[in-house]
Order: structure tokens, then C-alpha cells, then sequence
């Protein structure tokens, strides 16, 4: 079962009933600061541990970012023993930079100054201690210090969280929901280095180039896949594309698609958003070249949007889901637009298999160490807990992922030489 997903009258999008739901519920926590439990306790203990260990960006030349928070905090929310988050923790932290390599530290970042550095990742470590200071200085009051450094200003911080795949938004998620000073930090952090060269945009909203107008984002999707101004741009896939894509005649194209979305309701409008992240994520993998890397970001961040929506102050709503908008169009185009389509999810047999069969599976997978592959299942899991269970979507997703995935594809040229399917973690 399906709906048409477009008022536009072009190119209708198959997406799962919605759930007519009307008021979003805030997602579960699992506060790490009162869980006395034996695996919260350690989860607690290894998020601190990483905080003075390593930095919040990654080789190469401090272009990549670290994971260990999402890889942790996924791990444990499907089930992961100590054992395992031990294991998962002392793997991952020999991918990632020791803060002991040599950083800017110490007061480089100050109340008055901290604006002066963003974009320039150098800081990586110097914008941690300042927010770790602001946050002692309000006796451990993270949340204030989030809501006054994310949302304040004319220019606030998170205009710009999407920069870097959004990973600060999914930082910021996983602070949230293990109720972590640390990685909340680490978040403001990322937020800082990784601030979106586009944040304009949302700072001061362009004018309205739209040629059509759609309530429904997955037309959008469907008009720029087929958009064939858009054709050739690239000759191979990899978010190093951006720099093209960001060529005002290129923009320009891709702000007409843009600000052709409607927001009328956002929470509907979100809720299109996660079921079409599951498409664009998983509807174009096979046994063959698996699931594209980038695509799947769009998913994640989706997650990470489904914690914070409680937090988000009411006003800024709208504006991150128009952000996000921004973001997942430009990552769609610079993979080269492939296809989607519901039907290659709805075709999955189940054969009795339950989301208890898909944990069981995933957590011994030889992918188990890739630190992304829990967050995607994480992520269909927490759609279906949202919005229901939409005749086994989520589901039917989830299990195709953990049967046909073979490595994530879509890299291209990689990033300063470093192309992750060859040089990042492969399984033994």
C-alpha cells in the first residue's frame, strides 16, 4: 500500500501511508548520568573517555569527523553488550586523532572571540575546552549552554549544522538522548568547524526563484532527478562535488527546486522527509554495489532531526527542516540523483522476520565495527516507533539492509585522497 506523494501533477513519488499523526512525542533517553546499569555505566565511561583522548575531527587534515559517540550510542540502543561497546570503543579510537598529537588549546577560543574562528577545523580542540569551560561555568548546565550559542544572534550556529554531512546535528542528537555533557561539547564543537558555508540562506532567505510549487518534498526529489540541466555535472559521485555544485550558476538551479517546498504543516512535512530518507538511503542498494555512503547521511541526520525535534524551540522548526531540505538536495545531486523507488522495499519478503531478527542479526555482523552501519538501522527502527508501523516499511527497509550490505559505495575521488572503501575498515 502507497500514497502519491505529489501535488504537483509530474512525476507522482510512491511513499508509505502517513500517520496522520499530529503532536510529536519526545524521544526516549537513556540519561547516562542516572542509568545505574552496568552497560549505561560503561557507555558513560567510554563517551568520557574519548572526550580527553581524541579530537572531534579526524584525518584526513582534520576533514573527517569522529564517530565514536553515534557508533557507541547506536551499538547500545540496539542492544550491544559491555563486551561489545569495550570492543567497539577500542577499535574505533585507533582510527581517530589524540588530542596529545598537538592542538590549539587553552583560552584561543574565548566569549568574545568565537565567531572569529569558525569554518577553520585547526580549532577543533580549542572550540572543546571553551565549551567545556562555559559549560562548568554554568555549574553543568549543557542545555543552556547549547540553546545560548545554537540559536542566538542574527547569524545563529545553527543556520550552519548541516555542514560537514551534518554531523553536528547528529553529535548534537546523541547528546540529547545519553544526556552527555561531553558529547554535547563536541557537538557545539563541530558546529563551529563545520559551519556551513551556505548559512546565509537561512540567515536572510533568498528570493523566490521557484518555477513550481510542492508541499511535497519527495516531488522536489523527483523534479531535481530529473531536472536535465543537472546532467553531466559530475563524472563520478563524492561529496567533494559540492565545490561545483556551489557555482552560483549551479545554485542556482538547485535554490529554484529549493525554494519551491512549501512548508504548510512540518511536522507532515518531516514526517515525508524520514519516509523519503529511507528510499533515497536503501531503495537503490543491491547485493552488487550496495548502499551509497552519502545518501545514507541523509537518514541518519533525519534521525538525529526525530531527538532534537522536542528541543528545537517551536520558531525554529521550520528553518531546520528547510536547512535539512538544503542539504539533502545538494547530497542527492552530487551522487548523481540515482534512482528511488518504494517498490524495491515493499518487494522484501519477511518471512517471519522481526525487528528482533534484524538486532540479532546486525550485532554480530561482520560490519559490526563500521561505524556507521548501526545508525541506519538505528534510524528505521525510530521511524517506525514515531510514526507506526506502515504495513512493514520500516521494517521491510531494515532487512534489506542487513541482507544485501556489502560496504558502503558512492565515495568517488574520496576526500584529500583518502576514498574510505579502500583506506577506511574493511571486515576480516
Amino acid at each position: 500500500m502507497s500514497i502519491n506523494a505529489s501535488n504537483s501533477g509530474q512525476n507522482p513519488v510512491q511513499l508509505p501511508p502517513p500517520s496522520q499523526l499530529r503532536d510529536l512525542p519526545p524521544a526516549p533517553i537513556y540519561d547516562v548520568t542516572k542509568f545505574p546499569d552496568e552497560r549505561t555505566q560503561k557507555l558513560r565511561t567510554l563517551l568520557q573517555a574519548g572526550h580527553v583522548k581524541v579530537a572531534p575531527l579526524r584525518d584526513p587534515e582534520l576533514i573527517l569527523h569522529s564517530h565514536l559517540p553515534h557508533f557507541l550510542g547506536s551499538a547500545y540502543g540496539l542492544g550491544a553488550s559491555s563486551d561489545q561497546l569495550e570492543k567497539s570503543y577500542e577499535h574505533e579510537i585507533t582510527q581517530l586523532v589524540p588530542i596529545a598529537r598537538g592542538f590549539i588549546r587553552g583560552d584561543a577560543i574565548t566569549k568574545d572571540n568565537w565567531k572569529d574562528f569558525l569554518a577553520q577545523k585547526q580549532y577543533t580542540v580549542a572550540y572543546q575546552d571553551f565549551f567545556d569551560r562555559e559549560v562548568e561555568e554554568r555549574q553543568g548546565d549543557w542545555g543552556k549552554v547549547l540553546e545560548e550559542y545554537l540559536y542566538t544572534g542574527p547569524q545563529p550556529l545553527i543556520n550552519g549544522c548541516t555542514g560537514g554531512l551534518g554531523h553536528p546535528l547528529i553529535h548534537l542528537a546523541y547528546a540529547y538522548e545519553f544526556r552527555s555533557k561531553e558529547v554535547a561539547t563536541q557537538a557545539l564543537s563541530q558546529g563551529c568547524t563545520e559551519y556551513n558555508p551556505l548559512h546565509y540562506l537561512l540567515d536572510q532567505p533568498p528570493s523566490d526563484s521557484a518555477t513550481y510549487k510542492t508541499t511535497s518534498l519527495s516531488a522536489v526529489f523527483e523534479r531535481v532527478r530529473t531536472d536535465v540541466r543537472l546532467d553531466g555535472l559530475f563524472s563520478e559521485p563524492g561529496i567533494a562535488n559540492l565545490e561545483v555544485l556551489q557555482k552560483p550558476d549551479r545554485l542556482a538551479i538547485v535554490l529554484e527546486h529549493w525554494t519551491a517546498w512549501e512548508v504548510n504543516d512540518p511536522l507532515r512535512c518531516f514526517e515525508e522527509f524520514c519516509d523519503l530518507s529511507v528510499l533515497l538511503a536503501l531503495s537503490n542498494g543491491n547485493p552488487h554495489d550496495s548502499f551509497d555512503f552519502y545518501n545514507a547521511h541523509i537518514m541518519t541526520v533525519a534521525h538525529a532531526l526525530r531527538i532534537l525535534w522536542h528541543y528545537f524551540p517551536p520558531q525554529q522548526r521550520v528553518s531546520v527542516l528547510r536547512q535539512y531540505a538544503l542539504f539533502g538536495i545538494m547530497t542527492y545531486i552530487c551522487q548523481q540523483r540515482p534512482r528511488f523507488d518504494f517498490e524495491l522495499i515493499e518487494a522484501i519478503k519477511l518471512d517471519g522476520r522481526d525487528w528482533d531478527w534484524v538486532i540479532d542479526t546486525a550485532l554480530p555482523h561482520k560490519w559490526a565495527l563500521d561505524v556507521h552501519f548501526f545508525k541506519v538501522i538505528r534510524a528505521a527502527k525510530a521511524f517506525e516507533e514515531t510514526f507506526g508501523r506502515k504495513d512493514n516499511f520500516y521494517l521491510k527497509a531494515a532487512v534489506k539492509y542487513v541482507t544485501e550490505f556489502r560496504g558502503w559505495e558512492g565515495y568517488g575521488k574520496g576526500v584529500a585522497g583518502f576514498i574510505p572503501s579502500r583506506d577506511g575498515y574493511k571486515p576480516e
